[in-house]
């Protein structure tokens, strides 16, 4: 919702009528004015202030609803929060790793990444942004979003290491390496606009998937050359 726009037929809301908003749709209303400044004059160009007048409110009122930043940022992102359904995500995500199932997770956590910049690419934009800035909105996110998924595929890829199914090495780096390509491939199609090939979303998921798996689990040529470094006297020949 973006400020209303002033014309003969639409005349400036009076404070009277501003006041008759419930406290619900003065908070989401401010919410709103927020995103928009966001996107449209960066991080460093949205104060307190001018998000208020954007909502047509004195910037006393804003703090009533929102007594610092870090409290609007957070409302932000839990609305983001509840349209993405990013709890009913990550209980997804649990079920296919208590299985486990590698191809439903990963290709869950695809689908998960995929759907996100097709939905709402603004937002995702702008939180590039707010990362390149190293903006408050940015580690917000990160606390919210980013470390309980990050958490639970790295205790899951632990697990996998620990049945012999996935390649030794630093589970975080391997995580890092799941979500990469698909983040990767999701920022130059949706966000940079580059055309680079015509497949749906399902598809590109189906090939990225087994793709992640390829590298991740162990393999039969893997398995030979631990079974040679392991066979006894092999260190003494030297």
């Amino acid at each position: 919702m973006h400020s209303p726009v002033v014309t003969a037929a639409s005349p400036q809301p009076t404070p009277t009528t501003r006041n008759r908003m419930k406290g619900d749709q003065r908070r989401q209303h401010f919410i709103d004015a927020a995103l928009h400044l966001f996107s449209t004059r960066g991080f460093r160009g949205t104060t307190t202030k001018a998000i208020a007048e954007a909502a047509g409110v004195s910037e006393a009122l804003l703090f009533r609803y929102f007594p610092t930043k870090a409290d609007l940022y957070g409302a932000i992102l839990e609305q983001k929060a509840r349209q993405a359904g990013f709890e009913a995500r990550l209980e997804t995500f649990r079920r296919e790793a208590k299985r486990p199932d590698d191809w439903a997770l990963v290709h869950q956590v695809l689908r998960a990444i995929f759907d996100s910049y097709e939905r709402d690419p603004d937002f995702e934009r702008l939180m590039l942004y707010a990362a390149l800035e190293g903006h408050e909105l940015a580690t917000a996110s990160r606390q919210l979003f980013g470390r309980p998924a990050f958490a639970l595929l790295r205790d899951y890829v632990e697990q996998r290491q620990r049945s012999g199914v996935f390649r030794e090495g630093d589970p975080s780096l391997l995580v890092f390496g799941l979500v990469a390509l698909p983040a990767y491939f999701s920022m130059t199609h949706r966000l940079l606009g580059f055309a680079g090939s015509t497949s749906s979303d399902r598809a590109a998921a189906d090939l990225f998937t087994q793709l992640v798996l390829d590298g991740l689990r162990v393999h039969a040529d893997d398995l030979l050359d631990r079974s040679l470094k392991n066979r006894p006297g092999k260190a003494a020949r030297g």
